[in-house]
């Protein structure tokens, strides 16, 4: 799962945070901030989703993301971190869908 997030993470590169120091040190390897959380879930669906009586599965999610966004943030405004607020879903069928959606 880490090298699907490998991949997601490039497409965020320019806005990637890289720490490459700890204390007075210099760390052997950089290590990336998750810029977004989206890779880790979705897989996860198929760990907790077994049959249809685990249907529906409705999350929130809360997770602290950095980004270091040099763009226009409009209309968001934005420092470099941020608490990021997801909700993830998964139903029987689209209908299901639509009506969880409208309540």
């Amino acid at each position: 799962r880490l090298e699907k997030e490998k991949d997601h993470v490039e497409g965020f590169s320019p806005e990637v945070a890289w720490v490459t120091k700890s204390g007075d040190g210099t760390l052997a390897k950089p290590i990336a901030i998750r810029p977004t959380s989206e890779t880790i879930m979705y897989p996860s669906f198929s760990d907790w989703i077994k049959s249809h009586r685990d249907l529906p599965l409705k999350l929130n999610q809360w997770s602290n993301v950095v980004r270091w966004e040099f763009k226009d943030p409009t209309p968001f405004l934005r420092t470099r971190e941020f608490l990021w607020q997801e909700g993830h879903t998964a139903h029987v069928s689209h209908e299901d869908a639509d009506v969880m959606v409208m309540q």
